[in-house]
């Protein structure tokens, strides 16, 4: 089993102090959080150096990073393009610049240094341009209403509970992107054979549910 993770320089400072005013390693771990194997680690470089601050961790070295800045602005670009695609696809995509990468690896480069959500795309209605245009009329239309007129109204909707016709699959979100832009999103129809259910509420509350 390989070392466990270093500490900072405050941590040190923190466990440093804690062994000064006689704490303990259970209660230095509940007191800075730190896991206890690794407060342990340290109360001991400290009880063989005879000293409550024994000379800091070297720094490791390890193994040189196998992703360059530019591999990852490729990876970027990829995967804007093609929110679906796995870390295996990019892999046999680019075989010069990843074929001593592992899959593991580009999954972990993808998640924190490119910051990319992976994630099941979110479910969203197949609209037309006509569809599209009229909601957008409506939304226009009702801007300005007062909320006295909105607390009359009586919202009413369908919806089909089944299980198929989804595609399944994850999709990578870069930050700040929009989870609802049409690339990142699962297309849905309204009639498949399943059960529709139908639901209404409104300002007062909710109305009974009817298949």
């Amino acid at each position: 089993m390989g070392r466990g993770k270093e500490l900072t320089k405050e941590q040190i400072a923190a466990i440093s102090s804690l062994i000064l005013v006689g704490k303990d390693n259970k209660e230095i771990s509940a007191i800075t959080g730190l896991a206890l194997r690794s407060v342990q680690r340290w109360t001991k470089k400290c009880k063989d150096a005879g000293k409550a601050d024994p000379p800091l961790q070297k720094k490791r070295t390890g193994k040189a990073r196998l992703t360059s800045q530019r591999t990852l602005k490729v990876l970027q670009r990829q995967v804007d393009l093609e929110p679906r695609i796995s870390a295996k696809e990019l892999r046999e995509k680019n075989p010069r610049l990843l074929q001593d990468v592992s899959v593991r690896t580009i999954q972990r480069r993808l998640r924190d240094d490119l910051c990319f959500q992976y994630r099941a795309p979110r479910r969203k209605p197949i609209l037309t341009t006509l569809q599209k245009k009229k909601r957008l009329l409506f939304c226009k239309k009702y801007l300005a209403w007062e909320p006295e007129k909105w607390k009359k109204v009586l919202w009413s909707d369908e919806t089909t509970f089944t299980v198929t016709g989804n595609r399944g699959g994850k999709v990578r979100l870069s930050a700040g992107s929009d989870p609802y832009h049409l690339k990142y999103t699962e297309g849905t129809v309204k009639h498949l054979d399943s059960v529709m259910v139908w639901g209404a509420f409104g300002y007062h509350g909710t109305g009974v549910l009817v298949v």
